[in-house]
């Protein structure tokens, strides 16, 4: 009997099986395409709106903020102090020609006349502590080296005029030339360059702000349009989640735009009424006294009368002219000081008018008394008052716009915040309404 043997193969000599990549159903992508990834990209994009919607309102709102607590903090000071250089350096050239013709000096002319120097120094340091601009800060310089040569000026022409040397008059006819024709130029020049740049910052602080009205329009249209979609897909009418977002972005749209209206109107009236009101009446406040320089040089530089009357004529014209374009205004600020202001202009012309009576007939002596007179009839007296009541009127014009201003801030307070808040709850709420139809799929 034969046994038959199995003989098994080698394991090295089995044929290998042949490895067959698995390829998956669908490709990554497909999700996108069913309901379940278009719904998920539908909240994803919906809550990347929102979002940029709270940053992009958030941002403009603290812009604005920022642009209203520069003008208060910075500009506007900025700009008072330019003013104040302005009008001191006018005060200091009038004190000092009515001094000279006082023959023996009051001690009240000389106190106003320092105080004057005194107070343009610290202007000019408070102008230059706020100035950035290349060409402000060496206009400030030049301001700042021009006084002191016209004080050297000043303090030779009354040492001539005590020791009764007839070139004290040229001194001081130089000292007030280089006042009138360089030095309160330049100071005019600051003046205005620093006004303009409230009434900018101002104005940049009420502009609409168009994009961001863009992105948070668009990013309700597209929540509008989800909706609907969503409403096919899934056949339900409402979607709770959603439509709370949609509110939550509606609220936030009604609030910050209620309080960005409301900052932009108080901004404007600071910007049209305070700043208007404040640089009228401070050119007011120069044009008064470059006028009262004017009518003292008239009683000192005998033979140039004649060209001193006319300006002051002109300057006193014209601001009577300014007054009462002013008071056409049915808002205008620190009216009874105004209305008191053109009263007293019209008293301080006749007084002038006495002087120019007197001068021509060569009774220089009654001209002064008329000029420097304690009198109501008398020029200082009407001078006086009317620098008063116009130094009124610019506190009135200034504490105007820098509380319209500091309201125009107020009124934006916790709207960055709240945009926020909001915005980001009505993207969570976003997710959290498409959730329950995400889940409805296996």
């Amino acid at each position: 009997m034969t046994v038959g043997t199995t003989r098994l193969a080698h394991p090295s000599t089995e044929p290998v099986g042949a490895t067959t990549r698995i390829v998956p159903a669908h490709p990554w992508w497909w999700f996108l395409k069913s309901t379940p990834g278009k719904i998920l990209m539908l909240g994803i994009a919906l809550a990347a709106a929102g979002v940029l919607s709270a940053v992009a309102t958030s941002a403009s709102v603290q812009d604005r903020q920022q642009a209203l607590s520069t003008v208060l903090n910075h500009t506007e000071p900025l700009a008072y102090s330019a003013g104040q250089l302005y009008s001191t350096l006018s005060i200091a050239d009038a004190a000092a020609t009515t001094a000279f013709i006082a023959g023996t000096e009051p001690q009240s002319v000389r106190e106003r006349y320092e105080q004057a120097i005194t107070d343009a120094s610290t202007a000019l340091v408070a102008a230059s502590s706020g100035l950035t601009d290349r060409p402000m800060q060496e206009l400030l310089s030049r301001i700042n080296a021009e006084l002191s040569v016209y004080t050297g000026l000043i303090e030779t022409a009354r040492t001539n005029n005590r020791a009764s040397n007839p070139v004290g008059a040229s001194y001081l006819s130089e000292a007030s030339a280089l006042m009138q024709r360089t030095i309160l130029p330049d100071a005019q020049r600051l003046y205005e360059e620093t006004s303009n740049r409230v009434d900018q910052e101002t104005s940049a602080s009420t502009r609409v702000p168009f994009p961001v009205i863009l992105i948070v329009l668009s990013t309700i249209i597209g929540g509008v349009f989800g909706h609907r979609w969503l409403s096919k897909k899934t056949r339900r009418m409402i979607n709770p989640g959603m439509l709370a977002g949609g509110l939550a972005l509606l609220l936030m749209v009604v609030w910050v735009g209620i309080a960005l209206a409301v900052s932009a109107s108080l901004g404007t009236e600071a910007r049209n009424g305070g700043a208007h009101s404040l640089k009228t009446i401070t050119q007011l406040v120069i044009s008064a006294q470059q006028a009262r320089a004017d009518e003292t040089l008239a009683l000192i530089r005998r033979g140039d009368e004649n060209v001193r009357k006319k300006s002051y004529y002109d300057r006193v014209d014209d601001m009577d002219r300014k007054i009462g374009e002013y008071l056409s205004n049915p808002d205008a600020i620190a009216r009874a000081d105004l209305e008191h202001a053109q009263q007293l202009l019209v008293r301080w012309r006749q007084a002038d008018d006495r002087i120019n009576a007197y001068i021509g007939v060569g009774n220089y002596q009654a001209a002064t008394q008329v000029a420097l007179g304690s009198s109501d009839s008398d020029s200082t007296p009407a001078f006086d008052s009317l620098d008063a009541s116009l130094r009124n009127a610019v506190q009135d014009s200034r504490r105007q716009l820098r509380s319209g201003v500091l309201n125009a801030e107020r009124a934006l307070t916790l709207s960055s915040a709240g945009a926020l808040i909001l915005t980001m709850g009505g993207a969570i709420c976003v997710g959290v309404g498409l959730w329950p139809r995400l889940s409805e799929y296996r």
